[in-house]
């Protein structure tokens, strides 16, 4: 059963904002959720699925104070201030699973703002014009890797009245660097802590607790890229992309070191899935609304065995320092900074993973990505990695052509032949 598919059919005609703040809502979708009707590919996606069905139900009845986050904010951070993390970009994406977000991309459009701005920003902005975000206490962003959230943060900062603050992370190699960042981080938890009522003690406790569970999730999630490494793994990057929010949205709970341990438990248990596929990598993000660019892949004999976005980049964090360890996690990231350290990372992670190729899809929108892709593309080949460049989106269905990428696809898997 498609949970997001049976939600559609059964509210999307008489869907309001309201519907959102409504017990009866939440009750039934987390009814679907346990059903045994609903059959995930993996037993760690019911713990994904959980989680985050529990802190959005939470964030739309205001249970408690809730913080709007763009995807790289760390969620130790909000976790452990005793906060409700909400982050758009994911609620965007769910929409356009949904088929629904041209509405509120036309909507946000109707406001004024250009068709050129990334579709996951304008459709979160097409959803907070029209009421169907929960409203936040503080909206919390990262400079990095692109602008668009702290501005839409900013203009939806405004819409709400509630305060928004954005992090800039520093540029790698900046002296003190570290040490700005981890300020900022100290002072955005102060703030935080105003919102949920936390006094000294709690902070301190909150955040350790926080980061203890982030490395008890990172050991697993370590332990999973050791086998898909090895392996011609079973896990198939198209599931292992739907764990992206897990990622970024869930370090810090036990959810997350939950997932990530039955995750490598699972792969463990079922072992090496063998044959002779076409091993690929896929860089950015996958369009959430259309599955037939995966079916193409497999009837090619084509497996993603990595992602851009699903790996670890960083280390184990000292519980009683969190934010010159937050900061450590933020400030290293292969996105800060100048974009041929995306290139050279992804250059390595391609020869990690034994890639027979790599897939690059261009998000309109998307400056740090697209902007990049060219030289990516280069830093990949000289490698001895043919990589194909994809344009579409990943939001907006209407300027993705199925047909057209369709054809490019079984081209570039006929010459990896």
């Amino acid at each position: 059963m498609d949970l997001v598919k049976t939600i559609k059919e059964h509210f999307s005609e008489r869907l309001e904002p309201s519907t959102f703040h409504s017990r009866f809502f939440w009750r039934t979708a987390e009814s679907l959720a346990r059903s045994p009707l609903n059959r995930p590919q993996w037993k760690a996606d019911r713990v994904s699925l959980s989680y985050f069905l529990a802190i959005t139900r939470d964030a739309y009845l205001g249970r408690g104070p809730v913080v709007w986050c763009n995807l790289f904010v760390p969620s130790e951070l909000v976790l452990g201030l005793g906060c409700i993390p909400f982050y758009p970009e994911m609620a965007t994406a769910v929409v356009a699973a949904a088929g629904m977000g041209p509405r509120f991309i036309d909507r946000a459009a109707e406001a004024g703002f250009s068709p050129d701005a990334c579709s996951f920003h304008r459709c979160a902005i097409g959803l907070a014009l029209e009421g169907f975000m929960p409203e936040p206490s503080a909206l919390l962003a990262v400079n990095y890797p692109c602008d668009s959230a702290p501005l839409s943060f900013a203009f939806c900062g405004e819409l709400y009245g509630r305060p928004q603050v954005t992090v800039d992370i520093p540029l790698p190699g900046r002296p003190g660097g570290q040490a700005l960042l981890a300020q900022q981080l100290e002072e955005t938890a102060g703030l935080l802590a105003e919102c949920s009522g936390f006094g000294g003690a709690e902070v301190e406790k909150g955040l350790a607790k926080a980061l203890e569970r982030s490395n008890q999730a990172l050991r697993y999630l370590r332990e999973v890229e050791e086998m898909r490494k090895r392996d011609d793994c079973t896990l198939y990057g198209v599931d292992a992309m739907g764990g992206i929010s897990v990622l970024f949205a869930s370090m810090g709970s036990q959810a997350g070191a939950d997932f990530y341990r039955l995750l490598a438990k699972e792969l463990r248990t079922r072992g090496c899935a063998g044959g002779d596929s076409i091993r690929l990598m896929w860089m950015h993000i996958k369009p959430w609304f259309a599955q037939g660019i995966f079916s193409t892949l497999a009837k090619g004999g084509a497996r993603l065995v990595c992602e851009e976005y699903t790996h670890a980049t960083w280390e184990a964090m000292d519980p009683h320092d969190p934010y010159n360890s937050l900061a450590a996690k933020l400030g290293n990231h292969f996105l800060v900074g100048p974009v041929e350290r995306r290139a050279t990372h992804l250059a390595s992670l391609a020869e990690e993973y034994r890639v027979d190729g790599a897939i690059h899809y261009n998000h309109w929108g998307c400056r740090q990505s697209c902007g990049g892709a060219a030289l990516v593309k280069q830093a990949l080949q000289e490698k001895g990695v043919p990589t194909l460049i994809l344009d579409g989106d990943c939001v907006d269905e209407r300027e993705y052509q199925e047909g057209q990428i369709s054809t490019r696809l079984e081209a570039f898997l006929e010459s990896l032949r």
